[in-house]
Protein backbone atom coordinates (compact mmCIF):
# COMPACT_ATOMS: atom_id res chain seq x y z
CA UNK A 1 0.00 0.00 0.00
CA UNK A 2 2.94 2.28 0.48
CA UNK A 3 4.48 1.85 -2.90
CA UNK A 4 1.12 2.51 -4.25
CA UNK A 5 0.58 5.67 -2.11
CA UNK A 6 4.24 6.80 -3.51
CA UNK A 7 3.50 6.17 -6.98
CA UNK A 8 0.24 7.81 -6.45
CA UNK A 9 2.06 10.76 -5.46
CA UNK A 10 4.97 10.42 -7.93
CA UNK A 11 1.94 10.58 -10.68
CA UNK A 12 0.37 13.26 -8.94
CA UNK A 13 3.58 15.74 -9.07
CA UNK A 14 3.97 14.62 -12.47
CA UNK A 15 1.01 15.53 -13.63
CA UNK A 16 1.32 18.92 -11.63
CA UNK A 17 3.99 19.65 -13.51
CA UNK A 18 2.78 18.75 -17.01
CA UNK A 19 -0.01 21.14 -16.21
CA UNK A 20 1.83 24.01 -15.11
CA UNK A 21 4.13 23.50 -18.28
CA UNK A 22 1.16 23.79 -20.34
CA UNK A 23 0.05 27.05 -18.69
CA UNK A 24 3.26 28.39 -19.47
CA UNK A 25 3.69 27.53 -23.36
CA UNK A 26 -0.24 29.01 -23.51
CA UNK A 27 1.22 31.91 -22.03
CA UNK A 28 3.83 32.00 -23.92
CA UNK A 29 1.99 31.65 -27.43
CA UNK A 30 -0.53 34.59 -26.65
CA UNK A 31 1.87 36.74 -25.71
CA UNK A 32 3.69 36.14 -28.89
CA UNK A 33 0.13 36.28 -30.92
CA UNK A 34 -0.10 39.24 -28.94
CA UNK A 35 2.70 41.56 -30.44
CA UNK A 36 2.27 43.80 -33.15
CA UNK A 37 4.05 46.75 -35.19
CA UNK A 38 1.53 48.42 -37.14
CA UNK A 39 2.86 51.31 -39.29
CA UNK A 40 -0.58 51.88 -41.23
CA UNK A 41 0.43 50.68 -44.25
CA UNK A 42 -0.95 47.98 -45.13
CA UNK A 43 -4.30 49.62 -45.47
CA UNK A 44 -5.97 51.14 -48.57
CA UNK A 45 -6.86 54.59 -48.46
CA UNK A 46 -9.93 55.44 -47.72
CA UNK A 47 -11.62 51.99 -46.83
CA UNK A 48 -12.33 50.80 -43.08
CA UNK A 49 -10.03 48.68 -41.45
CA UNK A 50 -11.38 45.62 -39.67
CA UNK A 51 -8.39 43.19 -40.05
CA UNK A 52 -5.79 41.23 -37.71
CA UNK A 53 -5.91 43.77 -34.29
CA UNK A 54 -8.62 46.09 -35.39
CA UNK A 55 -12.29 45.53 -34.58
CA UNK A 56 -14.88 47.63 -33.50
CA UNK A 57 -17.34 48.00 -30.22
CA UNK A 58 -20.11 45.80 -32.17
CA UNK A 59 -21.43 48.70 -34.55
CA UNK A 60 -20.93 46.30 -37.46
CA UNK A 61 -17.82 47.74 -39.18
CA UNK A 62 -17.74 49.98 -42.17
CA UNK A 63 -17.91 53.22 -42.80
CA UNK A 64 -19.19 54.89 -39.53
CA UNK A 65 -17.84 52.15 -37.37
CA UNK A 66 -14.14 50.90 -38.12
CA UNK A 67 -11.33 52.89 -38.30
CA UNK A 68 -10.49 54.22 -41.96
CA UNK A 69 -7.12 54.48 -43.72
CA UNK A 70 -6.54 57.94 -44.70
CA UNK A 71 -3.83 59.58 -46.75
CA UNK A 72 -4.05 63.23 -45.55
CA UNK A 73 -2.17 62.71 -42.93
CA UNK A 74 0.97 60.17 -41.53
CA UNK A 75 3.82 60.38 -39.35
CA UNK A 76 5.45 58.37 -41.63
CA UNK A 77 4.79 56.44 -45.02
CA UNK A 78 1.91 57.43 -46.82
CA UNK A 79 -1.11 56.14 -44.85
CA UNK A 80 -2.41 56.78 -41.18
CA UNK A 81 -5.86 55.33 -39.50
CA UNK A 82 -8.70 58.07 -39.56
CA UNK A 83 -11.35 58.43 -36.63
CA UNK A 84 -13.69 60.84 -38.86
CA UNK A 85 -15.70 63.74 -37.64
CA UNK A 86 -18.96 61.59 -37.58
CA UNK A 87 -20.11 60.45 -33.90
CA UNK A 88 -20.43 57.02 -34.68
CA UNK A 89 -17.07 55.44 -35.50
CA UNK A 90 -15.94 53.13 -32.37
CA UNK A 91 -12.81 51.12 -33.41
CA UNK A 92 -11.34 48.76 -31.32
CA UNK A 93 -7.41 47.70 -31.38
CA UNK A 94 -7.85 44.45 -29.79
CA UNK A 95 -4.53 43.80 -27.01
CA UNK A 96 -5.94 40.10 -26.52
CA UNK A 97 -6.88 40.09 -23.27
CA UNK A 98 -3.51 40.37 -21.59
CA UNK A 99 -3.49 39.10 -17.76
CA UNK A 100 0.14 38.34 -17.38
CA UNK A 101 3.64 39.89 -18.62
CA UNK A 102 5.79 43.07 -18.96
CA UNK A 103 3.67 45.03 -22.31
CA UNK A 104 4.60 48.52 -24.14
CA UNK A 105 2.18 49.87 -25.86
CA UNK A 106 3.00 52.79 -28.07
CA UNK A 107 1.20 55.41 -31.13
CA UNK A 108 1.24 58.40 -32.01
CA UNK A 109 -1.69 61.04 -32.78
CA UNK A 110 -2.34 64.09 -34.75
CA UNK A 111 -5.26 66.12 -33.33
CA UNK A 112 -6.01 68.88 -36.29
CA UNK A 113 -7.63 72.41 -34.68
CA UNK A 114 -10.46 72.91 -34.26
CA UNK A 115 -10.96 68.82 -33.68
CA UNK A 116 -11.28 66.82 -30.61
CA UNK A 117 -10.40 63.69 -30.05
CA UNK A 118 -10.87 60.50 -27.38
CA UNK A 119 -10.56 57.23 -26.34
CA UNK A 120 -9.65 54.85 -23.46
CA UNK A 121 -9.04 51.16 -22.03
CA UNK A 122 -10.93 48.83 -21.74
CA UNK A 123 -10.93 45.61 -19.64
CA UNK A 124 -12.40 42.68 -22.27
CA UNK A 125 -12.40 42.41 -26.07
CA UNK A 126 -14.75 41.83 -28.01
CA UNK A 127 -16.34 44.92 -26.34
CA UNK A 128 -20.26 44.14 -24.90
CA UNK A 129 -21.27 46.04 -22.22
CA UNK A 130 -17.93 47.82 -21.67
CA UNK A 131 -15.19 48.14 -19.33
CA UNK A 132 -13.55 50.96 -19.11
CA UNK A 133 -10.50 51.13 -16.72
CA UNK A 134 -9.17 54.15 -16.07
CA UNK A 135 -11.90 56.69 -17.40
CA UNK A 136 -11.44 58.53 -20.91
CA UNK A 137 -8.94 59.70 -22.23
CA UNK A 138 -10.11 63.49 -23.67
CA UNK A 139 -7.81 66.29 -25.83
CA UNK A 140 -9.37 69.33 -26.31
CA UNK A 141 -13.12 68.12 -24.69
CA UNK A 142 -15.97 69.54 -26.72
CA UNK A 143 -13.73 71.72 -28.60
CA UNK A 144 -13.47 74.30 -25.76
CA UNK A 145 -9.76 73.78 -24.70
CA UNK A 146 -7.53 73.46 -27.30
CA UNK A 147 -4.18 72.22 -26.33
CA UNK A 148 -5.56 70.37 -23.35
CA UNK A 149 -6.32 67.32 -22.85
CA UNK A 150 -6.97 65.32 -19.28
CA UNK A 151 -7.71 61.22 -18.38
CA UNK A 152 -10.66 60.73 -16.16
CA UNK A 153 -11.03 58.49 -13.25
CA UNK A 154 -6.96 56.98 -12.82
CA UNK A 155 -6.10 55.91 -9.23
CA UNK A 156 -4.83 58.82 -8.24
CA UNK A 157 -7.39 61.10 -9.74
CA UNK A 158 -7.89 63.03 -12.60
CA UNK A 159 -4.55 63.94 -14.57
CA UNK A 160 -4.15 67.37 -16.97
CA UNK A 161 -1.63 67.63 -19.34
CA UNK A 162 -1.13 69.51 -22.55
CA UNK A 163 -0.42 68.54 -26.12
CA UNK A 164 0.38 70.05 -29.48
CA UNK A 165 -2.53 70.66 -32.38
CA UNK A 166 -1.54 69.95 -36.02
CA UNK A 167 1.26 68.12 -35.07
CA UNK A 168 2.41 64.24 -34.18
CA UNK A 169 2.88 63.48 -30.72
CA UNK A 170 3.45 59.81 -29.05
CA UNK A 171 1.32 57.96 -26.58
CA UNK A 172 3.62 55.59 -24.34
CA UNK A 173 1.97 53.29 -21.84
CA UNK A 174 4.03 50.70 -19.99
CA UNK A 175 1.93 47.72 -18.19
CA UNK A 176 3.45 45.53 -15.54
CA UNK A 177 1.42 42.20 -15.05
CA UNK A 178 4.04 40.04 -14.11
CA UNK A 179 1.92 39.34 -10.57
CA UNK A 180 -1.24 39.41 -12.02
CA UNK A 181 -4.43 41.73 -12.44
CA UNK A 182 -4.77 41.98 -9.30
CA UNK A 183 -0.98 43.20 -8.73
CA UNK A 184 -0.97 45.20 -11.88
CA UNK A 185 0.46 48.26 -12.74
CA UNK A 186 0.84 51.05 -15.09
CA UNK A 187 2.79 54.34 -16.54
CA UNK A 188 1.85 56.95 -18.61
CA UNK A 189 3.51 59.15 -20.89
CA UNK A 190 2.34 61.81 -23.47
CA UNK A 191 3.92 64.02 -25.74
CA UNK A 192 7.63 63.58 -23.56
CA UNK A 193 6.31 64.33 -20.55
CA UNK A 194 5.44 61.22 -17.81
CA UNK A 195 1.71 62.14 -16.22
CA UNK A 196 1.78 58.48 -14.46
CA UNK A 197 4.41 57.07 -12.98
CA UNK A 198 5.71 53.69 -13.10
CA UNK A 199 4.24 51.32 -10.08
CA UNK A 200 1.11 53.19 -10.03
CA UNK A 201 -2.16 50.75 -9.42
CA UNK A 202 -3.57 49.78 -12.71
CA UNK A 203 -7.18 50.37 -11.46
CA UNK A 204 -9.57 53.52 -10.86
CA UNK A 205 -10.05 55.73 -8.58
CA UNK A 206 -12.29 52.89 -6.79
CA UNK A 207 -9.90 50.54 -6.67
CA UNK A 208 -11.92 48.68 -9.73
CA UNK A 209 -9.70 45.40 -10.92
CA UNK A 210 -9.94 45.35 -14.93
CA UNK A 211 -10.52 41.71 -15.90
CA UNK A 212 -7.60 41.98 -18.52
CA UNK A 213 -5.87 44.34 -20.61
CA UNK A 214 -8.02 43.85 -23.38
CA UNK A 215 -7.89 46.68 -26.05
CA UNK A 216 -8.18 50.67 -26.40
CA UNK A 217 -11.25 51.87 -27.67
CA UNK A 218 -10.73 55.18 -30.19
CA UNK A 219 -14.18 56.78 -30.43
CA UNK A 220 -15.37 59.85 -32.36
CA UNK A 221 -17.29 61.62 -29.34
CA UNK A 222 -19.16 64.24 -31.88
CA UNK A 223 -18.99 65.94 -34.99
CA UNK A 224 -15.88 67.36 -34.26
CA UNK A 225 -14.36 64.22 -32.69
CA UNK A 226 -12.10 63.74 -35.72
CA UNK A 227 -7.89 62.65 -35.72
CA UNK A 228 -5.47 60.59 -36.97
CA UNK A 229 -3.28 57.15 -35.36
CA UNK A 230 -0.41 55.68 -36.69
CA UNK A 231 3.22 54.09 -35.95
CA UNK A 232 1.53 51.34 -33.42
CA UNK A 233 3.79 49.38 -31.74
CA UNK A 234 2.78 46.40 -28.47
CA UNK A 235 5.10 43.99 -27.38
CA UNK A 236 6.34 42.15 -24.20
CA UNK A 237 9.34 42.89 -23.18
CA UNK A 238 11.89 43.61 -20.54
CA UNK A 239 11.77 46.85 -19.25
CA UNK A 240 15.30 47.67 -18.40
CA UNK A 241 16.09 47.54 -22.33
CA UNK A 242 12.76 48.66 -23.74
CA UNK A 243 11.54 52.26 -24.58
CA UNK A 244 8.23 52.59 -22.42
CA UNK A 245 9.57 54.96 -20.09
CA UNK A 246 12.55 55.82 -21.65
CA UNK A 247 10.72 57.88 -24.20
CA UNK A 248 9.68 60.25 -21.55
CA UNK A 249 13.30 61.20 -20.58
CA UNK A 250 13.66 63.37 -23.82
CA UNK A 251 15.82 65.75 -21.59
CA UNK A 252 18.20 62.70 -21.17
CA UNK A 253 18.96 62.48 -25.11
CA UNK A 254 19.19 66.75 -25.43
CA UNK A 255 21.58 66.56 -22.68
CA UNK A 256 24.25 64.09 -23.98
CA UNK A 257 23.83 64.99 -27.53
CA UNK A 258 22.94 61.69 -28.73
CA UNK A 259 21.54 61.46 -32.50
CA UNK A 260 21.48 57.81 -34.32
CA UNK A 261 21.10 58.26 -38.55
CA UNK A 262 20.06 58.09 -40.80
CA UNK A 263 17.00 56.27 -39.84
CA UNK A 264 15.27 54.02 -41.27
CA UNK A 265 18.99 52.47 -42.12
CA UNK A 266 20.14 49.87 -44.78
CA UNK A 267 23.77 49.55 -44.38
CA UNK A 268 25.61 51.36 -41.81
CA UNK A 269 23.95 53.06 -38.48
CA UNK A 270 26.41 56.19 -36.95
CA UNK A 271 25.53 57.21 -33.39
CA UNK A 272 26.41 60.30 -32.19
CA UNK A 273 26.88 61.85 -28.60
CA UNK A 274 28.71 65.11 -27.21
CA UNK A 275 29.82 62.88 -24.29
CA UNK A 276 32.06 59.44 -24.52
CA UNK A 277 29.84 56.63 -25.32
CA UNK A 278 30.88 53.47 -23.30
CA UNK A 279 28.86 50.51 -24.07
CA UNK A 280 26.14 49.52 -27.09
CA UNK A 281 23.70 47.09 -26.97
CA UNK A 282 20.90 46.41 -29.28
CA UNK A 283 17.91 44.49 -29.19
CA UNK A 284 14.94 43.43 -31.78
CA UNK A 285 11.49 44.14 -30.24
CA UNK A 286 11.57 40.65 -29.02
CA UNK A 287 14.42 41.38 -26.13
CA UNK A 288 16.72 39.51 -28.25
CA UNK A 289 20.35 41.07 -28.20
CA UNK A 290 21.80 40.79 -31.55
CA UNK A 291 24.84 43.13 -31.23
CA UNK A 292 27.07 44.51 -27.79
CA UNK A 293 30.42 46.21 -27.54
CA UNK A 294 32.37 48.56 -25.20
CA UNK A 295 34.18 51.33 -26.50
CA UNK A 296 35.25 54.81 -25.24
CA UNK A 297 34.33 57.21 -28.30
CA UNK A 298 31.88 60.11 -29.14
CA UNK A 299 30.86 58.30 -32.62
CA UNK A 300 30.45 54.67 -33.83
CA UNK A 301 29.22 53.48 -37.25
CA UNK A 302 28.09 50.03 -36.97
CA UNK A 303 27.51 47.35 -40.28
CA UNK A 304 23.47 46.79 -39.75
CA UNK A 305 23.26 45.15 -43.32
CA UNK A 306 23.31 41.49 -42.22
CA UNK A 307 20.26 42.67 -39.99
CA UNK A 308 16.82 41.42 -40.89
CA UNK A 309 14.25 44.01 -41.72
CA UNK A 310 12.47 45.25 -38.51
CA UNK A 311 12.57 47.36 -35.75
CA UNK A 312 15.34 47.68 -33.17
CA UNK A 313 16.31 49.55 -30.15
CA UNK A 314 19.76 50.70 -29.44
CA UNK A 315 21.02 51.20 -25.91
CA UNK A 316 24.03 53.20 -25.21
CA UNK A 317 25.78 54.09 -22.11
CA UNK A 318 27.32 57.50 -21.58
CA UNK A 319 28.64 58.53 -18.67
CA UNK A 320 26.17 58.01 -15.89
CA UNK A 321 23.38 57.89 -18.28
CA UNK A 322 21.45 55.36 -20.27
CA UNK A 323 19.15 56.27 -22.57
CA UNK A 324 17.31 54.54 -25.67
CA UNK A 325 16.36 54.73 -29.68
CA UNK A 326 14.43 53.01 -31.81
CA UNK A 327 15.59 52.47 -35.54
CA UNK A 328 14.38 50.42 -38.28
CA UNK A 329 15.93 48.15 -40.68
CA UNK A 330 14.59 47.96 -44.08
Amino acid sequence: MKGCSQRKLLKNDAMKKYYLLAVLISLSIVNTNAQFIDDMESYTDGESISEGHWTDWNCGGGVGCALMSSSAEAMSGNLSGLVPGDGTTNAILNLDNIIFGEWCLTFYMYVPTGKEASWNIQGTVPVVDGESIVGNFYFNENNNNPGIGHVENTFTGDIEFNFPHDEWFVVNIQFEISAGMSLATWALGINGAELVPAGTPFTNNEGDIPTSLGGVEYYSISGLGSYYLDEFEFFDGNFEYFPCLHLFDVDDNKSIGFEIYPNPVSDALFLQAEQEITSISIRTILGQEVYSSTMESLSYRMDVSNFASGTYFVRITVGNNIVTKKFIKL
